[in-house]
């Protein structure tokens, strides 16, 4: 998530003479909701949301670009500057925004399999990538994008990538590294920004696929746990691992508290308040809400329904839940008061899986 802010320029003055008020910035009213789309439909997209008006464009991309596709399966958006990365997961690549407008700038190819994108400056970003096919994934990677010409980045005539765990998932940027957490392995890799190379590799549990930082400078992992079976009968299980929640420092990252789910119903969705001091993720169906000073996991839902995606405004702490009832028709998002309170309702286009404000 992102909110973009206004920094306002000194300039030398008369000492004696009182400064004006500055003019309040007006607040931005955007909210982007990815819609995945279906699977070899080619029709994902992005909705705009105005939060003042409640005005509503379906497929703003299209909108915006006489009508153009964004492609098969709108997996994520990061934000860097002005321009937006979207990344569409099964067309791999990644379309180049610019904002509000969503007018197209440029396409990264390149990729394989792209799912997440984070920058750690206005010229450099890093996208996850799974590699291989679901009956043999190999090691992921990371790719370096360089985005003053919105390339992938190159090391001669190489292009600049890093080989990570299986299954790479959202990464999270903090203290000059990029923690990327491994979804199909037990670990998160850490990624030095200067060096462009793994520096370490931290062992989880099974399943890590969402990270956030607090407001402490604590890392968060939730790891969803595994459970696999025999691919010949009788099709036994043969390795069952439940849900974990750890916190670690960066640090110290082998000194690590855990916090166990009761079952093997894999949590998914960590999600941090614009505060950093409350979490939210899914399990079981609902949505919890656990301050970062807990010292066991909530054992009440805080919304009690399934969300495909999840998101909080950082200009107002509003809620928003997208729902998917299936991946062939039209979802929907919900929005709720920071209580839980639901506030209203819109529809979208085909599976609601995030929210980018700005």
């Amino acid at each position: 998530m992102l909110l973009l802010l206004a920094v306002a320029g000194l300039t030398a003055c008369d000492p004696d003479k009182k400064d004006p008020d500055p003019t309040p910035i007006p607040p931005t009213n955007n909210v982007f909701v990815l819609n995945e789309g279906q699977f070899l439909a080619g029709d994902g997209a992005v909705s705009h949301f105005n939060r003042e008006t409640k005005a509503l464009i379906l497929d703003t991309y299209g909108a915006a670009n006489n009508g153009a596709a964004l492609g098969d399966v709108v997996q994520s958006m990061g934000v860097a500057g002005n321009r937006g990365y979207v990344v569409v997961n099964n067309s791999n690549k990644i379309e180049v925004v610019n904002l509000p407008d969503f007018k197209a700038v440029a396409t990264i190819r390149g990729l394989s399999q792209p799912r997440y994108f984070v920058s750690t400056s206005a010229s450099r970003g890093y996208v996850t990538e799974w590699q291989g096919s679901f009956t043999n994934y190999l090691p992921g990677r990371v790719t370096l994008l360089d985005l003053g010409s919105n390339t992938v980045a190159m090391s001669g005539s190489a292009p600049r990538q890093v080989t990570v765990g299986r299954n790479p998932e959202q990464p999270v940027a903090v203290g000059g590294n990029i923690y990327v957490p491994n979804s199909l392995d037990n670990t998160v890799s850490v990624i030095s920004d200067a060096q462009g190379a793994v520096t370490n590799t931290i062992t989880v549990a099974d399943g890590p696929r969402s990270m956030v930082e607090d407001k402490n400078g604590n890392i968060w992992v939730l790891c969803s746990g595994f459970v696999t079976y025999l691919q010949v009968p009788p099709y036994t299980a043969t390795r069952v691992s439940a849900g974990t929640l750890i916190r670690f420092s960066p640090n110290s990252p082998t000194t690590q508290f855990r916090l166990t789910f009761p079952t093997t119903a894999g949590p998914s969705n960590l999600r941090i308040n614009p505060a950093k001091d409350q979490l939210y993720y899914s399990f079981g169906g609902a949505q919890y809400q656990m301050p970062i000073t807990a010292t066991a996991l909530p054992t009440t839902p805080f919304i009690r329904r399934s969300f495909s995606g999840f998101g909080i405004d950082p200009r107002d702490n509003t809620i928003y839940g997208g729902i998917s009832t299936s991946y062939n028709t039209n979802g929907r998002f919900i929005r709720y008061q920071a209580n839980g309170t639901a506030i209203d309702s819109f529809a979208v286009k085909i599976g609601p899986n995030g929210f980018v404000f700005y």
